[in-house]
């Protein structure tokens, strides 16, 4: 599903972008989503949404622990055909309670222009720039901030 949502939001883009996608990806799975459980239990917190009637996955968050009251928000993703549906606010909804009942106050996350409805999404719900940078890529990179409170 993460690998899906990214490969089509760069299927216009030039080659650059589309291997830089697919580093990432392999990255991703090298990281934390080839075993979540040991990633994410430990350390933080995985949610799914479920299609109960399809029985299947169709979107996903994780948080994981940064320090005393910061939670980095990573992998979100909702399937193609479920997305504008108000998945990805209730999953970010779900991880915002969960951080609150965890003693954090923030949350920080990346992206980048690439994902430009990530970012549209992420900005629209609190979020704010901290930093802008350029990766080797040359695409532009985003440090995205939200203080939660009760």
């Amino acid at each position: 599903m993460v690998f899906e949502g990214l490969i089509d939001t760069a299927k216009n883009d030039d080659k650059v972008i589309k291997d830089a996608i697919q580093n990432y990806l392999e990255r991703s799975l090298n990281e934390d989503l080839g075993n979540i459980y040991e990633n994410y239990m430990n350390n933080g917190v995985f949610f799914v949404a479920l299609d109960t009637d399809a029985n299947k996955i169709v979107g996903s968050l994780g948080a994981e622990y940064v320090d005393g009251i910061e939670f980095r928000l990573k992998r979100l993703s909702v399937k193609m055909g479920y997305r504008n549906k108000g998945i990805a606010k209730n999953l970010l909804k779900n991880i915002e309670d969960w951080v609150l009942k965890n003693k954090g106050i923030s949350l920080i996350l990346g992206t980048s222009e690439i994902q430009r409805n990530a970012f549209k999404f992420w900005t629209s719900n609190g979020f704010e720039i901290e930093k802008t940078r350029r990766t080797d890529s040359g695409i532009k990179g985003y440090s995205l901030k939200k203080n939660i409170k009760l």
